[in-house]
């Protein structure tokens, strides 16, 4: 929905801009093929270019890259303002007790401002839409209801009351009282003018495009002006046809007897008759006027490319930004698991964090060589305890050395862990996960972790739904979770555990799917409830806002993310 909001905008801004251009310097002049032209192609621009991107091959011209790449970056910063989410799987599975929440908490005012918007802006499309097609019907009743005769390459439509004469497609709308007199055959020749050059579709297009930009009142001052100019057109062919410039201009006078105009139409006697006759006395521009004319069909042609290439520009920064941390981690001949393709939070850069990565049994911490006797010591001496552990592993890398790397990131109570892994298409995803305790070392709150053993589940009804990781079952996996929790919750406990246990053998890459879709099916039952009690997504809720702090502790109240490492 950001994306479609921003889209709006940039396309109104660029309409504004293009029409200012028109508006200051084209429309005085007598170019007039050449101002229909243009208005409806900067139109059809301001609605496509905004999606375009295409790169121009600035990067030999400093003096013309460096705006654009300024230009790009703020584009971006706009973009990710819209889009920005805080990264909080990492805060753990502590669940702290919420005693009310406020009617008014429940309120995203952001989002529900965007949907107030959206709502009234497709009403504005449907009306606008529907008004156009009230004009097809109407204008082909009229086809239907009264006689027809073909007039040469014309069809005239003899309409019984009273009406100014207009033309829509090859059809002239005539009152049949006025066929024949002495100032039809000039009626008739500027509605054929009309006619032959197929002002009509130029209205047709305009209109239905003009719905989508409803809201930007520039857009239908450039339908009046795109009408004007039409009739700019006809009147100058009328005078270049020898007809009489003081009796085409009493004629214009005379057929002042409607105000009624219509979107899809050319009426013959419009209410800017005081400019045609003003347009019909001035002279043909002169060389200054061409210039003025080169010099803004120039700018909007070099506008227009830089609209594009800062598209590309943008497009490629963002490329290269997910390119250099895949090449990054691909350098070091880290082949990532490929996740599934469910929701992750995007990960906020920390500098309170180290990169740990593990291939083909070797393992290097901040690209330095380390085993695994010191990795507990090395780990504390650089991060904190609530520092991050970014950690690449090969797909291929068996569990057993992974395995020994978590017990010492768990030792040194270092256990805010991001596992990498990738898209089909390379893109880098983020999973989060909160390392238990080692079994005798305190947690966060001082309370020293028991030995999981048989005993102590059946001293405390511990509930556990074990999850062998080295079997590559996808989606069942995800299923299973969120039906033993659901299960769990239906009767009110929340003593359970969802126990990850894996071999030596087994690849990390069936781990880590695995781990994900565990995730997803706890996902899947805060997505639920979020939806139920506030009518938002979980995964949009952000805790650096208090309300929405309150609304995901609430969501998840009696619901912990327990998930277990699982011991050999």
């Amino acid at each position: 929905m950001d994306r479609f909001l921003i889209y709006l905008l940039e396309s109104s801004l660029i309409l504004v801009g293009f029409y200012l251009l028109y508006h200051l310097v084209l429309r005085p002049e007598t170019f007039f093929s050449l101002n229909r032209f243009y208005l409806i192609t900067i139109l059809l621009v301001s609605l496509i270019f905004p999606l375009l991107s295409f790169d121009f091959g600035t990067d030999e011209l400093p003096a013309v890259k460096a705006p654009i790449l300024e230009v790009s970056q703020a584009r971006k910063a706009y973009y990710d303002a819209f889009e920005l989410w805080s990264f909080d799987h990492l805060s753990g599975n502590v669940v702290s007790e919420v005693t009310s929440v406020s009617i008014w908490s429940g309120i995203n005012w952001w989002q529900l401002s965007q949907q107030v918007f959206v709502v009234i802006y497709l009403i504005g499309v449907v009306v606008c839409l529907s008004r156009t097609f009230w004009t097809f019907r109407w204008v082909f009743g009229l086809i239907r209801q009264y006689p027809l005769q073909k007039m040469d390459d014309l069809t005239l439509v003899k309409v019984a009351y009273p009406i100014a004469p207009f033309s829509f497609l090859k059809f002239v709308f005539v009152h049949e009282v006025m066929i024949g007199s002495t100032e039809f055959d000039q009626i008739l020749a500027h509605e054929r003018t009309h006619v032959h050059q197929r002002h009509s579709i130029d209205l047709i297009i305009v209109q239905l495009l003009a719905a989508f930009l409803w809201f930007n009142p520039v857009i239908w001052q450039l339908i009046k002006s795109l009408k004007t100019t039409h009739e700019y057109i006809a009147d100058n062919k009328i005078m270049n046809a020898g007809y009489s410039l003081v009796e085409y201009q009493s004629l214009l006078l005379r057929q002042l007897i409607s105000n009624n105009s219509y979107g899809l139409v050319h009426n013959f006697n419009l209410s800017f008759i005081k400019k045609r006759i003003t347009m019909m006395k001035n002279q043909k521009s002169g060389w200054s006027g061409k210039v003025k004319v080169a010099l803004a069909i120039a700018s909007t042609i070099v506008f227009s490319v830089l609209i594009v290439q800062c598209n590309s520009t943008m497009d490629e920064t963002s490329i290269i930004e997910n390119e250099s941390s895949v090449a990054s981690i691909e350098a070091k001949g880290v082949n990532l698991p490929i996740l599934p393709d469910v929701p992750f939070y995007s990960y906020l850069p920390s500098e309170d964090a180290v990169e740990i990565t593990i291939v083909e049994d070797k393992i290097t911490l901040d690209d330095e060589d380390v085993q695994v006797v010191d990795m507990a010591l090395s780990v504390a001496e650089k991060i904190t305890e609530q520092g991050i552990i970014i950690l690449s592993v090969d797909a291929q890398q068996p569990m057993k050395l992974v395995r020994d790397v978590q017990t010492e990131l768990r030792r040194a109570n270092r256990r805010k862990v991001l596992y990498l892994g990738q898209t089909t298409t390379g893109k880098i995803m983020e999973s989060a996960m909160l390392l238990p305790p080692l079994p005798g070392a305190p947690n966060e709150h001082g309370v020293k972790l028991p030995e999981i053993d048989a005993a102590y589940i059946a001293k405390h009804d511990l509930h556990i739904l074990r999850v062998e990781m080295g079997e590559d079952r996808g989606v069942t996996v995800q299923q299973e979770v969120y039906d033993f929790v659901t299960s769990e919750v239906a009767e009110e406990r929340s003593n359970y555990v969802v126990q990850a246990k894996f071999q030596d053998e087994d690849s990390y890459k069936s781990y880590l799917q695995n781990l994900a879709y565990i995730q997803e099916g706890f996902n899947q039952i805060y997505q639920e409830r979020t939806q139920s009690m506030f009518g938002k997504n979980f995964m949009d809720l952000n805790k650096e806002v208090p309300e929405e702090k309150e609304q995901y502790n609430a969501v998840r109240k009696g619901i912990p993310r327990a998930i277990s490492i699982s011991e050999k």
